[in-house]
Formats: C-alpha cells, sequence, structure tokens
C-alpha cells in the first residue's frame, strides 16, 4: 500500500476527485459538480457538438454527473475526465475511457476526447490521449482499445492515427462511425 493508494482511498471516501495524470501542459481529473458550468460553456460554443452529445438540460446534467461520480468512478475506477491547464487551472476539454456496450453483448474500453474550440489545433487532443492511452496500459492494465469517430471529423480522424489506432475491418464502417483499435498489451501505448 503506498501514498497514492491511500490519498485515492480518502478522496473517494470524502466524494474528492481524484488527480489522474498530468501532462506538460494539463491535469486530468474526475469531473465535479462545480465543473459543470464551466462544462456548459465549453458545449456553447458552435461547433463543439457536431460530433459529439450535448449535454443534458442542467437539473438533468447535475443528476447524470453526480450518479456518474457516484457509480462509474466508483466501479470502473476510470471515466471521462476533465482536462484543466495546468497553469491556470481553466477547464478545456475532456477526456477518458468509457465503456462501450458491443453488438456481441461484450464490452470494450473506448478512448473519448473533446477539446475547447480556442486550444484545438495546438496538440491538446493527442498529448492528452497518449497519456491517457499510457494510463490505461501502465495503471488499469488494459490490453487495448478503441475510439470511434464520426468519418466526418477529419481533425479527430488524425488524432486517433497519431495516437497509433488503425481503422478495423467491421461492418461499423459502413456507417458514420469509423472503429478504430489500438494493442495495449506491450504495457506501453
Amino acid at each position: 500500500i503506498g501514498v497514492q493508494f491511500l490519498d485515492r482511498v480518502h478522496k473517494r471516501k470524502n466524494g474528492l476527485p481524484w488527480n489522474i495524470l498530468y501532462t506538460k501542459r494539463t491535469c486530468v481529473r474526475e469531473i465535479t459538480l462545480d465543473d459543470l458550468d464551466a462544462l456548459f460553456e465549453l458545449y456553447r460554443a458552435k461547433g463543439m457538438t457536431d460530433y459529439t452529445e450535448p449535454l443534458f438540460e442542467r437539473d438533468r446534467e447535475e443528476a447524470y454527473t453526480r450518479d456518474y461520480i457516484k457509480w462509474m468512478y466508483y466501479y470502473y475506477g476510470y471515466g471521462m475526465w476533465v482536462v484543466c491547464d495546468r497553469n491556470t487551472g481553466r477547464l478545456i476539454g475532456r477526456a477518458g475511457i468509457e465503456q462501450r456496450d458491443t453488438k456481441d453483448g461484450g464490452m470494450q474500453a473506448e478512448l473519448g476526447y473533446v477539446i475547447a474550440r480556442d486550444c484545438q489545433n495546438q496538440g491538446y487532443a493527442q498529448e492528452v490521449g497518449t497519456a491517457v492511452l499510457e494510463y490505461a496500459a501502465q495503471e488499469l492494465e488494459m490490453e487495448e482499445m478503441h475510439c470511434m469517430v464520426h468519418r466526418a471529423n477529419a481533425p479527430s480522424v488524425r488524432v486517433a492515427e497519431k495516437l497509433g489506432f488503425v481503422l478495423c475491418e467491421t461492418e461499423e464502417q459502413k456507417g458514420d462511425m469509423l472503429h478504430y483499435y489500438k494493442l495495449l498489451s506491450s504495457g506501453k501505448a
């Protein structure tokens, strides 16, 4: 048992968010209800929900977030997190790992990311995505990761490919979503 383990037990018991990882420019941590104003601001920007689901109306989003914190983080130990600028603390996006149902009744880990409009095209998605993949391999001991990207979302397609994902040969490619896959089994993303 180490200091990080004890810190995380203390934080979980007291409803405090875990700091998941740090990159050169960001801190990735669990979401809190205090983040909702910044998230609503992020999602209001033009084009932010063109390829991702919008937030619910405020009361429903608060209830969803409360349950997400209580059950998703508790049960899996991961989920979608917020991405904050290390220098200013400003919330600049979301990134993390979700569980996705498969057509055969299984589950697969899926990388997700969204970065604020004014921070796009600056390498944040790749920087954070790389760190999340390393975390998944090293801390969570995951062996593979998936990524679903809308085929018209060229910037996200480029990010997935830069992160080393390869396009899967599946029937899903016939729709609007492209299914990417990456092996993490080496312990390194």
